[in-house]
This record gives structure tokens, C-alpha cells and sequence, in this order.
């Protein structure tokens, strides 16, 4: 099964296709209705997907419920979601699940989980069509922390979203472009809070900065580290010197 799904590269065609018909069994489940898969599935391989197998469908299909998963939408019974999408086909399926889910001028809820967040990010981004005229609010949520093995922030994708759309591939910090490309073909740059969250910095527009991985580093290590903040607050109109909370007054 896995040698014919990466045979050859999926067409949006056939991506959508999945997408559609994902889409209308989880409604019609969501609905209470009965809903039969294996009659839908058949119905796609006959048309869009003729040259694919039934074990190529099923797997888009869980390869769909990863990434709906990960938006925070309810996913189809029976398609356990399978992670192992790839950037390429992810950044397809992004958009085409916002289209058909009708929430392509919906903002990405916050998340503490690092997958999650990658996959609201990628599709943050796809929503800004260019727009950076304003930042996004901040989300009451984001910046809070939640507990698991390990203690972790809340974060807002829009808000990531935004500063690496803003930064547009190079440093805010150094200005040097970002060091490579990511698999999707984005800038590799990270997002810094110039006021660190565990410090009680927001998690906002005007706390953040696109670097690239040696100033991120440096910001957290460096002997120069809180000259070097001041220095990019200055050279980053946005961005606004939040007074450091002491721990006691940090959210939990």
C-alpha cells in the first residue's frame, strides 16, 4: 500500500477529490446520519481517483484526519489519523480543508501542543493572503501554561503567522536572510518573545520577532543578551519593552 501512495505525486485534483469526500461523511455522521465509506470510496476511485487503489485512498484519508486533528476539528470515525503527511502534501491539504470546511477567514485556535502548532501555523499563513496591514489580537488563552509530563505555554499560530509573514524571510534582529529553506519551502526563521513568556511577556505581535537560530540563541545566552533585546526593540517599531513579572506573578 505505502509503494502506491508515493508512487507518483498526488494532483490537487485527487487531493481535493479526498478532502470533498471527507468532508460530507463527517457532516453526515456529525448529523446523525448513516454513512456508508466504503460505497463513498468506491464512488471516488470510479471517478477522480481511477488510476489509485482503495488502500491509496484509505490512506489520504487518514493522512486528512492529521491534519484536521491538528486544526481542532472533529475527525471521521474509522480514519485514525496518520501523521506522516508530508510538508509537501500538507501545505495542499491546508488550504483545501479550509475551503471546504468554510473557514478560510477563521483564526487558528491556540495550542500548547508543537505539532498542532506547526500545522495552525502553515495554515495561518495560507489565511493572510498577503494582509499584514495589522496584527492579530491577542487570544486571552495564549501565553498561559498548561500542565502534562513537562510544563508548556499556550501559543497563538495567528500570531506566529503574522510575525513570519512580517519578517518575510530575514532576521528582525540581524537582518541576514533566513540561514535555509524549510521542506515547504518557507524561510527558515523562529519566532523569539522579547520578553520571554516564563517572564510574564504576552504572547503578541509586540512581544515577538522572526529571527534566525543564532540570534535566538543569542537572545536567551548571550553575554550581550539584554543589550542586544534593547537594541531590537529599538530597530523594531512594533515591538514594546514589557516590564519583567516576578515569577509569583506569572500565570499558571
Amino acid at each position: 500500500m505505502a509503494g502506491d501512495v508515493t508512487s507518483n505525486e498526488w494532483t490537487d485534483d485527487e487531493l481535493m477529490a479526498c478532502v470533498v469526500a471527507y468532508r460530507e461523511l463527517q457532516t453526515a455522521e456529525a448529523a446523525g446520519e448513516v454513512i456508508n465509506k466504503t460505497a463513498k470510496r468506491k464512488q471516488v476511485l470510479a471517478t477522480t481517483l481511477s488510476s489509485r487503489t482503495a488502500g491509496s485512498y484509505e490512506f489520504r484519508m487518514a493522512n486528512i484526519s492529521a491534519v484536521v486533528e491538528a486544526l481542532g476539528l472533529p475527525i471521521l470515525t474509522g480514519y485514525q489519523p496518520r501523521r506522516n503527511v508530508g510538508a509537501k502534501v500538507t501545505a495542499k491539504l491546508l488550504p483545501m480543508v479550509n475551503h471546504v470546511w468554510q473557514r478560510e477567514w477563521s483564526a487558528e485556535a491556540p495550542t500548547a501542543d508543537p505539532e498542532a502548532l506547526q500545522t495552525r501555523v502553515k495554515s495561518a499563513r495560507s489565511k493572510l493572503k498577503g494582509d499584514l496591514s495589522a496584527p492579530p489580537p491577542t487570544n486571552p488563552l495564549s501565553g498561559s501554561k498548561v500542565a502534562s509530563t513537562t510544563t508548556r505555554f499556550v501559543r497563538d499560530p495567528n500570531v506566529i503567522a503574522w510575525v513570519l509573514a512580517t519578517a518575510a524571510g530575514n532576521c528582525e534582529a540581524c537582518g541576514d536572510p533566513a540561514p535555509f529553506l524549510r521542506e515547504d519551502g518557507e524561510p527558515y526563521l523562529e519566532v523569539h518573545h522579547v520578553r520571554p513568556l516564563s517572564e510574564g511577556g504576552p504572547d503578541s505581535a509586540d512581544n515577538a520577532v522572526g529571527v534566525c537560530p543564532t540570534c535566538h540563541r543569542r537572545f536567551h545566552y548571550g553575554v550581550d543578551k539584554d543589550r542586544y533585546r534593547r537594541e531590537t526593540i529599538k530597530r523594531v517599531g512594533r515591538l514594546v519593552n514589557y516590564p519583567q513579572l516576578t515569577p509569583e506573578l506569572v500565570s499558571d
